[in-house]
């Protein structure tokens, strides 16, 4: 008996030990280590990519971040308030690792306050929460010490993989003292001023992404005849090039060996392509080829210049005319409309884009010498196949092209990242080969900088209201053209993982609480259109003499009155519904948190100390052995 009570108390003593130790060892940690960190979770949520510290170390002036956040808003959605909880704890964490180059202020835009008309005038929404008027602010403002502006409207919970991205953008936009230098290198009109196709009286104006591309770098036009690249240029963006002079072939492959962003977009059959050869070639919608001499084949890839891709599954819808003289609407092959799950969604360039509309676009392949990695970004489905440009222009039919489409059951890529080893397409002779690294961004479609491909004219009437995008070509080029021109370090920035891990038993919950309040809303509508057609039926009726009322008769106020009754009575059912919601959320989060702390604790202790007995037990069967 004695001796198994003095086991018990060295086993109680083991334990108590061993807790004193932890505790003891994570104070000595706290005190000699106070910035140490560990990110134990599964996809290193809480790390930052390599290239975050090293743009954070270039800042020559602090730059500000203001988060606006609806904290009471908030406090009944669990998870924007989660989400927005993560964004606050990320911003400190990069607080921390700036060394006081970035200040954060998390500012609560509380209703009829100077933060929420700050806010407004930064351009951040009120996003309707529910059906009472209550609003949500969301999102981030980065000033620099210039007085540079970058606005994140909405920190949307979907949005978070790029989060990291984003904002490391605005911060070393703002940290520039100015616009940086893009060289352009483009055979094809980006001014404005040629003949418009559908209208030759008329010169076509400059394209809007060119217009934009404008407010954020300043772009440095290479004429083709040239003999050299500007030095002092950021990145080097190639539009359509052909006939370029051998010297600038030769200074567009020094650039690349050194490293250098280039953007190019190649088209095997470009469309819209208005200069002046294009039209002595007498197709209907240009059709020029691009043409870079040896540098695609040292860059290690390929886009045949006779072929363009048809994909069945992504064809533009058109109207066209048929051969008996009549119209009718048929998927035009040549021309793609490519969705969201086309994308790489890993990457922040087309990852947050929606749609994206090709003409006529070429397919970028990997030569079978190549020593770089040919990275695809957006990628068309298995029921593609190549398509002669002969089949297109002045002479395609597009009843022809469907009848003839073949698929082959291989995807194409359209748009491409060529990075790693790339040598010289000019070697010296007689000496090593010249090499370096390749950061080209290559896009086998010229014809999605033109406004027909993604903006069309908003009208009301006879009077114009600007331009309307139905694609997110500009926001493709205009992005690839920042993050060429920006700091070096965004080009190691990726999506990070989803941080949200949902709650299944939560998100029913929430959906079913929607449900009801959905259906509920839908009934006091119908009752309100009813109401409303009483009323109406009431001020119809005459009075005796046949003259039209103009006062509400005691009917009509008694219907309005017990409208507006009824509408109120409504509002505060929907937030009783919202109240009951957090109130379950919150029940079911104790319910959680009793059985992880003290119910799973317990549970381990009983197996613990079963355990122990069953041991004794056997020990002291062997001493009566």
């Amino acid at each position: 008996m004695a001796r198994r009570t003095e086991t018990r108390r060295n086993a109680l003593l083991a334990i108590a030990a061993v807790i004193v130790g932890l505790v003891a060892l994570n104070t000595v940690l706290g005190l000699a280590l106070p910035g140490a960190r560990a990110d134990l979770t599964q996809d290193r949520l809480y790390s930052t990519s390599p290239g975050v510290k090293a743009l954070l170390g270039s800042l020559d002036e602090p730059v500000r971040v203001d988060m606006y956040w609806s904290q009471e808003t908030s406090k009944d959605l669990p998870a924007i308030r989660a989400h927005a909880q993560r964004v606050r704890e990320w911003l400190e964490e990069l607080v921390r690792l700036s060394d006081g180059k970035v200040i954060l202020r998390v500012i609560d835009p509380e209703p009829f306050s100077e933060a929420e008309d700050e806010a407004r005038v930064a351009g951040l929404p009120a996003l309707s929460v529910d059906g009472t008027g209550r609003t949500l602010t969301l999102g981030l403002v980065v000033r620099g010490a210039t007085d540079r502006k970058e606005t994140i409207a909405y920190l949307a919970p979907e949005g978070e993989p790029f989060l990291e991205y984003d904002l490391m953008r605005a911060i070393a936009s703002v940290g520039r003292d100015g616009k940086p230098k893009v060289a352009v290198v483009s055979t094809v009109p980006l001014d404005g001023g040629a003949p418009d196709p559908r209208n030759p009286m008329q010169p076509r104006a400059t394209p809007v992404v060119i217009q934009q591309m404008r407010a954020v770098a300043d772009l440095v036009t290479v004429e083709p005849t040239a003999k050299e690249l500007p030095q002092d240029a950021k990145a080097l963006l190639l539009v359509q090039p052909r006939k370029l002079s051998d010297e600038l072939l030769h200074a567009i492959d020094a650039w690349a060996l050194a490293g250098k962003p280039i953007v190019l977009l190649a088209d095997p059959y470009m469309e819209t392509d208005t200069s002046p050869d294009a039209q002595s070639m007498g197709a209907r919608r240009g059709g020029t080829t691009y043409d870079l001499g040896p540098l695609p084949a040292a860059w290690g890839f390929d886009i045949p210049k006779d072929q363009v891709v048809g994909d069945l599954d992504h064809a533009t819808r058109i109207r066209t005319q048929t051969r008996a003289g009549g119209t009718r609407e048929l998927a035009y092959v040549a021309w793609l409309s490519m969705p969201k799950d086309t994308f790489l969604a890993s990457d922040p360039l087309v990852g947050q884009l929606q749609t994206l509309n090709f003409m006529s676009a070429g397919a970028i392949e990997r030569a079978n010498d190549g020593t770089t990695t040919v990275e695809p970004l957006i990628r068309t489905g298995d029921r593609s196949q190549l398509i002669q440009t002969l089949k297109l222009g002045f002479f395609g039919d597009p009843e022809q092209l469907i009848k003839d489409f073949k698929p082959d059951g291989t995807g194409r890529t359209l748009v491409a990242r060529v990075t790693g080893d790339i040598a010289s397409a000019y070697p010296a002779a007689g000496g090593p080969p010249l090499k370096g690294k390749a950061d080209i961004l290559v896009i086998a479609d010229a014809d999605l900088l033109s406004d027909d491909t993604w903006v069309m004219d908003d009208r009301a009437g006879g009077m114009s209201l600007g331009k309307r995008a139905m694609a997110d070509n500009g926001p493709l080029v205009l992005n690839a053209v920042e993050r060429a021109a920006g700091d070096p370090a965004l080009a190691g920035i990726r999506a990070r993982a989803q941080y949200r891990r949902p709650f299944e038993v939560v998100e029913a919950m929430r959906k079913d609480a929607e449900q009801r309040s959905v259906a509920r809303e839908k009934e006091l509508q119908d009752e309100i259109q009813k109401t409303e057609l009483r009323i109406g039926e009431l001020q119809r009726e005459r009075t005796p003499d046949g003259l039209q009322q103009i006062v509400l008769t005691p009917e009509q106020a008694a219907e309005i009155e017990r409208l507006q009754k009824r509408m109120v009575d409504a509002r505060k059912e929907l937030r009783q519904l919202q109240h009951a919601l957090r109130a379950d959320v919150e029940s079911l989060g104790r319910r959680l948190l009793v059985i992880n702390s003290v119910l799973w604790p317990l549970a381990v202790a009983c197996v613990a100390l079963a355990w122990y007995a069953v041991r004794g037990r056997g020990s002291r069967r062997e001493q009566t052995t």
